[in-house]
C-alpha cells in the first residue's frame, strides 16, 4: 500500500485548521491567556504561512515516500519490512507532534529530522547495494536529474544519465522475458556483475562487427578459446583469460535466469541484442565439459535481410522456372536445404516472391515452431500440447478455400497424404519445406514418414534445393591458371575457361599484410546455389516404383535437372567463389 493513501486523512486536518483560521481572523479568542502555540501568530489566529509550510513539507515525504515503495519493490536489495515501519512511523509520529508543539521552529526541525533522517539512512544504504547506474543523491544523478527537470520548463540542457549499459562497444543487451517484472529482476541481476557484463558486451559487438552468426566459448583451465562462426565456418580468435571471462559468463546467465554457479548440467535461455539498427534475438547454451564449460550464443535475426530471390543468389533462368512453378493453380512445391544452410531464409524469400495480393493464402503452424511473419500470408496455429490434430487444423483451413496453402513442417504422413490430394483435386497449391542434402533426398525423406510413394509421386510437382558457401573476397582475391585435369573433371572444355580464384594468401612476416574488408579469411559474405527439380514422368514414375536415393538421382538428371555440383561449377567458373569452397559445402 502506497502512502498517498494517507492523503485524505491529512487534507481534511488541512481544511480543520483552516476553517479555524477563517473564524479566528474574525472573532476574539477567549481572555484566557494560552501559550504561543506553534500555529498562532499576535492575537491567537491561526498562521495560514506556518501552516503551509510544515503542509509543503508533508507532500515532500509523500513524493519520496511513493519513490521509496517503488523503489524497494522493484530492486528487491532492501527488506522493505524493517524500513516501511521506519520512513512511514518516524514522519507520521514527528508530523502529529508538530501540531502540538507549542514552539513552530522546534515542531518543524523536528518535522525535518523525522523526515530526512530515515530517508538519507535508506538512500546511504540502498546506494551500497547497487551499481553506480542506479545509485540516487550523488552528484551524477543530481545533475542529471536537475537538467531533465529544467528542460521540461523549456530550458535546452544536453544531459544522458549515466548506464554501464551504454559505455563501451555500441551495443545493447536487453532478457528475453514477456513479463516486464522477469526482465528487471534479470537485467538487475547481471548489472551486479558489471566487469562481466562489460566483458560480455564486447564479446558480442566483436562477433557481430565480425559478421559472426555464433560465438562459442571453451573454458579450461588456462583460458577461455574463442571461436567466430563466419560464413559457416569456425574462425578462432584471441584467446580471453579466465577471470574476465568467468565474470562474463555469469553475467550471461544472469541476463537469460539461469544458474551461475551450475558450471557442469546443460542450460539453455536467450536474450536480445540492438546492434547498428539491427534486432538480434541471442540463443545461449552452456554445457559442462572434461576440461571446463562450453558456451554458444547464436545469433538470429528478427527478419529476413535478404528480399528477392536474386539476393540469395539463384540465376535468372532458374528463377523464372520457379516463379511459373508458384504462380501455378495447383500443385506440391518442396523447398529443402541441410540443417544451417538457410532453409528458414529461403522460405521466407520464395514466398516473398510470390503474387499474394491476387491469390489468397493461408498457413498452419505449431504453437511452438512458429516462424517469421509474410504479408499477406495470414496464419493458423494449433497446439499439439494440447491435444490439437494438425489434420483437423488443416481440414479447418481447406474449407477457408485459399489459393496457396503453406505448411512448413511436415509432422505425419496423413498430413502429406491430405496435402497430395488437394492439391489434384481442388486445384490448390501447396508450399512445404523439409531439411535434406538435396533434391532426391528430399523426396526420400517425405516418405520416410509413411507416406505411400505412389501417392506422393501423384502430388509432388517440384522440389528447390539450396546450399550455401562463401564468397570469395572481391578485395583479395588471385586468380590462377586451372590445370587441363580440373577442367576435365568439371566438365569444363578447354579454353572456356581462363581462370579459377582463390583466396589470397597473406605474407605471414607482414602482420598488416591482411585484407580489411574480409580479415585475412579470404571469404565475404555467402551465397546459395540451388538445385530445381521439376518432376518430370521419369521421376514420378521411380518415385512410385523405385523410389531409392540413386535411381531417383539418375531419374531426375533424366529429366533435365542439374545438380548442385554443376550449378556450384558455374559460380567457380565466374569467380564468385573457389573450387575448394564448393567441395567443403558439397561434403556437409
Amino acid at each position: 500500500m502506497r502512502c498517498t493513501r494517507t492523503l485524505p486523512l491529512f487534507g481534511l486536518l488541512l481544511a480543520f485548521m483552516l476553517v479555524g483560521q477563517a473564524f479566528g481572523a474574525d472573532a476574539a479568542w477567549p481572555a484566557v491567556p494560552l501559550p504561543a502555540k506553534a500555529w498562532r501568530g499576535p492575537g491567537f489566529y491561526l498562521s495560514l504561512p506556518k501552516i503551509i509550510t510544515l503542509w509543503l513539507l508533508f507532500l515532500c515525504w509523500v513524493k519520496t515516500t511513493d519513490w521509496y515503495s517503488t523503489d524497494v519493490q522493484e530492486l528487491k536489495v532492501m527488506n522493505y519490512v524493517v524500513w516501511s515501519p521506519i520512513i512511514f512511523g518516524a514522519f507520521f509520529g514527528a508530523y502529529v507532534l508538530s501540531w502540538i508543539i507549542p514552539n513552530f521552529w522546534i515542531a518543524l526541525i523536528l518535522a525535518l529530522i523525522a523526515y530526512l533522517a530515515p530517508l538519507l539512512t535508506y538512500v546511504i544504504i540502498r546506494n551500497g547495494k547497487v551499481t553506480n547506474d542506479l545509485r540516487v543523491l550523488t552528484p551524477e544523478h543530481l545533475r542529471y536529474a536537475s537538467a531533465f527537470y529544467l528542460n521540461k520548463i523549456g530550458f535546452k540542457i544536453a544531459y544522458e544519465k549515466p548506464d554501464p549499459l551504454e559505455g563501451g562497444p555500441p551495443i545493447k543487451v536487453t532478457p528475453d522475458a514477456e513479463d516486464e517484472r522477469t526482465r528487471n529482476v534479470r537485467l538487475l541481476g547481471a548489472r551486479q556483475e558489471p566487469v562481466g557484463l562489460l566483458a560480455s558486451r564486447e564479446y558480442l559487438a566483436e562477433g557481430l562487427e565480425n559478421r559472426a552468426s555464433s560465438i562459442m566459448l571453451d573454458y579450461t583451465q588456462q583460458n577461455v578459446a574463442m571461436n567466430f562462426q563466419i560464413d559457416g565456418v569456425w574462425i578462432p580468435c584471441e584467446a580471453r583469460d579466465r577471470e574476465t571471462g568467468d565474470a562474463a559468463l555469469v553475467a550471461l546467465k544472469l541476463l537469460c535466469g539461469l544458474n551461475p554457479q551450475d558450471r557442469r548440467g546443460r542450460q539453455q535461455g536467450s536474450f536480445n541484442v540492438e546492434y547498428e539498427k539491427r534486432k538480434i534475438n541471442v540463443k545461449f547454451l552452456s554445457q559442462g565439459t572434461q576440461t571446463g564449460e562450453r558456451a554458444m550464443l547464436q545469433f538470429e535475426e528478427s527478419k529476413t535481410r535478404l528480399k528477392t530471390l536474386e539476393e540469395l543468389g539463384m540465376r535468372p533462368k532458374m528463377e523464372e522456372q520457379l516463379r511459373e512453378l508458384l504462380g501455378a493453380d495447383h500443385g506440391f512445391i518442396l523447398v529443402a536445404a541441410p540443417p544451417a544452410n538457410g532453409l528458414r531464409t529461403a522460405m521466407n524469400v520464395i514466398l516473398n516472391s510470390t503474387d499474394r495480393l491476387t491469390r489468397e493464402f493461408a498457413a498452419l503452424e505449431e504453437a511452438s515452431m512458429r516462424y517469421e511473419e509474410v504479408e499477406n500470408v495470414p496464419v493458423s496455429i494449433y497446439n499439439a500440447a494440447e491435444g490439437q490434430s494438425p489434420e483437423e487444423n488443416l481440414l479447418r483451413l481447406f474449407r477457408t478455400e485459399p489459393n496457396v496453402v503453406v505448411m512448413r513442417d511436415l509432422v505425419t504422413p496423413q498430413m502429406v497424404s491430405m496435402l497430395c490430394r488437394d492439391s489434384v483435386e481442388n486445384n490448390r497449391l501447396q508450399i512445404s519445406t523439409i531439411r535434406a542434402k538435396d533434391s532426391a533426398e528430399a523426396l526420400l525423406r517425405v516418405l520416410s514418414l509413411g507416406v505411400a510413394p505412389a501417392e506422393f509421386a501423384k502430388g509432388i510437382t517440384a522440389v528447390i534445393c539450396q546450399r550455401l558457401l562463401r564468397k570469395l573476397c572481391d578485395e583479395c582475391k588471385e586468380a590462377y591458371a586451372p590445370t587441363p585435369q580440373i577442367l576435365q573433371q568439371l566438365g569444363i572444355p578447354e579454353g572456356r575457361v581462363q581462370a579459377f580464384y582463390r583466396p589470397r594468401q597473406p605474407n605471414p612476416d607482414d602482420p598488416k599484410d591482411i585484407c580489411e574488408k574480409c580479415k585475412g579469411i579470404g571469404y565475404h559474405g555467402r551465397t546459395a546455389v540451388f538445385e530445381l527439380l521439376v518432376i518430370g514422368d521419369m521421376t514420378r514414375k521411380t518415385l512410385a516404383t523405385n523410389p531409392k536415393l540413386d535411381a531417383l538421382r539418375a531419374a531426375a538428371r533424366k529429366d533435365g535437372m542439374a545438380s548442385l555440383q554443376e550449378e556450384g561449377v558455374l559460380l567457380v567458373a565466374k569467380g564468385v567463389t573457389s573450387l575448394p569452397e564448393l567441395m567443403r559445402a558439397l561434403k556437409q
